[in-house]
């Protein structure tokens, strides 16, 4: 349990700097472009980010899943993987640049063409980096799979900084900013892991392929819906309304998605501990405690960011945000049940049981699309805030059911604390002060 609440503060700690420093960079693109830009930026982004998920196949959660196993010599396992990467990113970039020709007037308008096919470079290093990092999870090497993430955020800042506040460049230099940054820590990624394990096999082993695909296609769709449920409001709000609704709203949603650290960190750590732990007693025990602790130091930062709103977008994002305030506040509400919902998501695929999370996460990502088409022509992206919301919160609440049942925990020990947590952190203040 202590190297477990180590990796978890370690892995805790990384994701606070990147979110940190992910603020920063965001907080640039958004002063420097303005809210209409802004809202060009991450439309064209999107594109990206919604082809590469969709291409996936399960194979991240897969590839964490069957390193954790012991089962085939990583040497193939890595192979394996940077061939399904430059396969599937390939296959996403031609699926793209279909979309882009033919549909991007209807799917994405007020988008101009260019600003599309720039996002569509990031596919391959966007691919690559988030599934071959996994390797590292698998591992349990948890302070070298933080270490990359936060080295691709830092050099996206530094580079950002350089490019959008030195030079006064626009849409074209935060993509530009990305890519290169992608682009650095793919090639620093493929080299340490390729050290870390002694090599790459590039050969054909079909038994490891049709597991990953088995088990990847077990956990695909509930990967798609999960990120669907994040994103599809974005789009959304451009089909309803314009670029400049976006702009603001992105603001909101990017901040709520900021605080998804906590829970992330903590998911970070459980799946492979799930998946490789063979003491019964053990495995029920460490997602309760996890989960009930996540959803504790969450509901106090929603609380801060909550009452500290207004000045939060005026002082970092300036008063031309201040439409982004009132959604904010209404997405910080869903953040605290999309936080244990993500907890034990990470437990249950862990388990072998990702089914479950896809039948759940299809049937909220219907809610939150349906919510989302009454609510935004009533009320604008307001309405969009309240429709994620809801849905995030129904969503914990469903999964929150199944898992009690499948672990054999009672509910209370999932979500409320214990003396024992309140006692850590007694002893964790006591001690740092």
């Amino acid at each position: 349990m202590g190297k477990f609440t180590k990796d978890s503060l370690i892995t805790l700690t990384t994701r606070v700097l990147q979110l940190v420093i992910g603020v920063g960079i965001y907080v640039i693109i958004a002063r420097v472009l303005g809210p209409e830009k802004n809202g060009i930026y991450f439309l064209a982004i999107l594109l990206p980010a919604l082809l590469t998920i969709f291409t996936n196949f399960g194979l991240t959660s897969a590839l964490v899943f069957h390193v954790g196993k012991n089962k085939y010599p990583l040497k193939e396992i890595f192979g394996t993987s940077v061939m399904f990467s430059i396969s599937m990113s390939a296959s996403a970039v031609i699926m793209g640049s279909i979309i882009i020709f033919f549909f991007s007037s209807k799917l994405f308008p007020g988008i101009e063409k260019n600003y599309l096919f720039l996002g569509l470079s990031l596919v391959p290093f966007k691919y690559f980096l988030n599934l071959i990092m996994n390797i590292w999870l698998g591992m349990q090497k948890i302070e070298k799979y933080n270490f990359i993430q936060f080295f691709n955020t830092f050099i996206f800042l530094l580079l950002i900084a350089i490019l959008l506040l030195g030079f006064h460049f626009g849409i074209k230099a935060a993509i530009l900013a990305e890519f290169l940054s992608l682009f650095i820590a793919s090639t620093f990624l493929f080299s340490g892991i390729k050290k870390e394990i002694g090599g790459i096999s590039f050969s054909l082993n079909k038994p490891l392929i049709k597991d990953f695909f088995s088990f990847g296609s077990r956990s695909y769709f509930s990967s798609v819906s999960q990120f669907l449920h994040l994103k599809i409001d974005i789009w959304m709000i451009n089909i309803f309304l314009n670029p400049l609704a976006v702009g603001f709203y992105a603001v909101a949603s990017l901040i709520s998605e900021k605080i998804q650290v906590i829970s992330q960190s903590g998911g970070t750590v459980l799946f492979p501990k799930v998946a490789a732990e063979t003491n019964g007693q053990k495995l029920r025990d460490f997602t309760p405690l996890v989960c009930r602790n996540i959803l504790f130091v969450t509901f106090f930062v929603v609380l801060i960011i909550f009452l500290l709103s207004y000045w939060i977008i005026v002082l970092f994002y300036s008063e031309a945000y201040l439409y982004s305030v009132l959604p904010l506040r209404i997405l910080l509400i869903g953040t605290i049940g999309f936080s244990g919902y993500t907890v034990l998501t990470y437990d249950l695929s862990g388990r072998g049981r990702p089914i479950v999370n896809t039948y759940i996460a299809i049937a909220s990502l219907i809610l939150n699309i349906l919510l989302n088409i009454i609510f935004i022509p009533k009320f604008g992206i307001i309405g969009a805030a309240g429709a994620t919301a809801i849905s995030y919160n129904i969503a914990f609440l469903i999964e929150l059911f199944f898992y009690s049942k499948i672990s054999g925990n009672r509910i209370k020990d999932i979500i409320i604390l214990k003396k024992s947590d309140l006692q850590f952190y007694k002893k964790f203040l006591l001690k740092n002060n």
